[in-house]
C-alpha cells in the first residue's frame, strides 16, 4: 500500500506564518535602524555647523584691535564719531555696517533674522574669513534670512560679503567690560547697554561671550522623534524659540578673549 508524501496544508500556512513573522521582524530592524540613523545624522550635523560657527568666529574676533594704536582707540574717540579706526565700530541703530547691536528687524531687513545681534570689529592684521588682512578692515557677522552665519568685509577696496556656516538660527554676543584694569571681564553688556552705560566703556572690553543656536539644516529629524511643540532657548538671557520641529537645534556659547586689548593674556 503506497502512502501520499508532501506538506499538508496545516503545515504550509505554518510556514507562513514564521516566514511573515521573520520578514516582519527584520523590517522592523530595518526601519528603526534608518530612522535612529537619521536621527544620529541630525544630531551630528547641528553639533558640527556649530562648532564650525565658533570655531570662524574665534579665529576671527580673537584678532580685535591688532595693529590699532592706542591713541585710535582711546575712550575719547568713542564720545564722538566713528573715527574709522577705533577697534569696535559706532553702534547704529537698523543693523548697518558697523554696528554691534542687538536690533528688533522688520519685514525690510533682509541680511538678519529677528533679535539676533550684529558682531562687529576692527584690527589691521590677522587672519579674516577665508584669508587675512594687511591693512584697517572692519569684520561684520550676522545670520541672513537663509539661517547662514555670514562674515562681511570691509576696507580701503570695498565690502565683500561671504556665508561661512549653514544651519545658524540664532546669535546673541554679549561683551565682557573690565571695571577694574586688571584685565579680566567683571560683566558682560549687549553693545546696546555697553553704549547706554557710557561709551567710553569700549575700550575696557575684554572678551566677547557668544551664544548660537545652531540647527541640522538640511538633515531633517524623523517625525517620530519630533517634539509636540517648538523648543525655546535660553541664550544668554534671551528667550529664542526654533523656528521648526523638523530640524534638530543645539545651543552652543564661548568665551573668546580678546588677546590684544586683554592684558593678562598678553602677558601669558
Amino acid at each position: 500500500m503506497k502512502y501520499s508524501r508532501g506538506f499538508t496544508l496545516v503545515s504550509l500556512m505554518v510556514a507562513s506564518a514564521i516566514g511573515i513573522f521573520v520578514a516582519g521582524v527584520a523590517g522592523k530592524v530595518y526601519v528603526d535602524s534608518k530612522v535612529a540613523f537619521q536621527m544620529r545624522s541630525a544630531v551630528a550635523a547641528a553639533n558640527e555647523n556649530g562648532r564650525f560657527a565658533v570655531e570662524d568666529l574665534r579665529r576671527t574676533l580673537v584678532m580685535a584691535g591688532r595693529g590699532i594704536s592706542s591713541g585710535d582707540d582711546s575712550p575719547a574717540v568713542y564720545t564722538v564719531s566713528d573715527n574709522g579706526l577705533r577697534t569696535f565700530p559706532a553702534v547704529g541703530s537698523d543693523g548697518a555696517i558697523g554696528t554691534g547691536v542687538i536690533v528688533n528687524r522688520d519685514s525690510t531687513d533682509a541680511d538678519a533674522t529677528v533679535g539676533s545681534s550684529v558682531i562687529a570689529i576692527r584690527y589691521a592684521e590677522g587672519p579674516s574669513c577665508g584669508g587675512t588682512v594687511s591693512t584697517n578692515t572692519t569684520v561684520r557677522f550676522f545670520v541672513n534670512t537663509n539661517s547662514e552665519l555670514v562674515c562681511e568685509i570691509t576696507d580701503a577696496t570695498g565690502t565683500t560679503t561671504q556665508p561661512i556656516v549653514s544651519g545658524i538660527e540664532q546669535m546673541r554676543a554679549l561683551y565682557g567690560v573690565d571695571d577694574d584694569a586688571d584685565g579680566l571681564a567683571n560683566r558682560f553688556l549687549t553693545a546696546t547697554a555697553v553704549e547706554a552705560a557710557s561709551p567710553t566703556l569700549w575700550p575696557n572690553v575684554v572678551a566677547i561671550r557668544v551664544g548660537l543656536i545652531a540647527g541640522s539644516a538640511e538633515f531633517e529629524v524623523p517625525s517620530s522623534y519630533r517634539a509636540s511643540t517648538l523648543t525655546a532657548f535660553n541664550l544668554l538671557g534671551m528667550t529664542t524659540v526654533v523656528p521648526s520641529a523638523s530640524n534638530h537645534f543645539k545651543s552652543v556659547t564661548t568665551t573668546i578673549s580678546l588677546r590684544n586689548l586683554n592684558t593678562v593674556v598678553e602677558r601669558q
